[in-house]
């Protein structure tokens, strides 16, 4: 593919994204969509918290800081997340065995169980809105899903905005 090639097909995409992401993310915060993806469950729980709860689940305990930095917001902001899934149950924090100073953050059995069916629920409302897709379609979006998601996390790991 020659630069100028590369560069249209840049643009093009770039007006894809444009459009999409947009209708995606109201899609996504539809309160129907929201409740349906959240498990519809007590203790309720807002997108970030469900975000916030999935991260500590999938990672295992995990510092106060590097979650604060895995969602690009303060400590502080990250502490008040934090205890409000500890208020309901669904997070324990401990000091960190290594480092007295500084405090893991881990997943409760209910707040593990709480995950579990958030993911079978989201992934649920997933495949309704699959389903009338045919399977060249669906794995195309599989493939640039995993592609957005791993250049999404590479991007706020550097700090970058835009690379190649």
């Amino acid at each position: 593919m020659s630069d100028e090639s590369r560069a249209e097909a840049v643009v093009a995409a770039a007006a894809v994204m444009e459009r999409a992401v947009p209708m995606v993310v109201r899609w996504f915060t539809r309160s129907d969509v929201r409740r349906a993806m959240l498990a519809d469950a007590e203790p309720a729980l807002s997108a970030t918290d469900a975000w916030l709860l999935g991260r500590i689940t999938d990672t295992g305990p995990v510092r106060l800081s590097a979650l604060a930095d895995w969602q690009e917001v303060d400590r502080s902001t990250m502490t008040t997340q934090v205890r409000r899934l500890e208020s309901m149950g669904l997070v324990a924090r401990a000091t960190d065995p290594l480092d007295g100073r500084a405090v893991l953050v881990k997943a409760t059995r209910a707040g593990a169980a709480r995950h579990r069916r958030t993911k079978q629920t989201a992934r649920a409302v997933y495949e309704e809105f699959l389903s009338d897709w045919s399977e060249d379609d669906l794995r195309q979006a599989a493939h640039v899903a995993a592609r957005l998601v791993t250049a999404l996390e590479h991007r706020s790991t550097t700090g970058g905005h835009g690379s190649r």
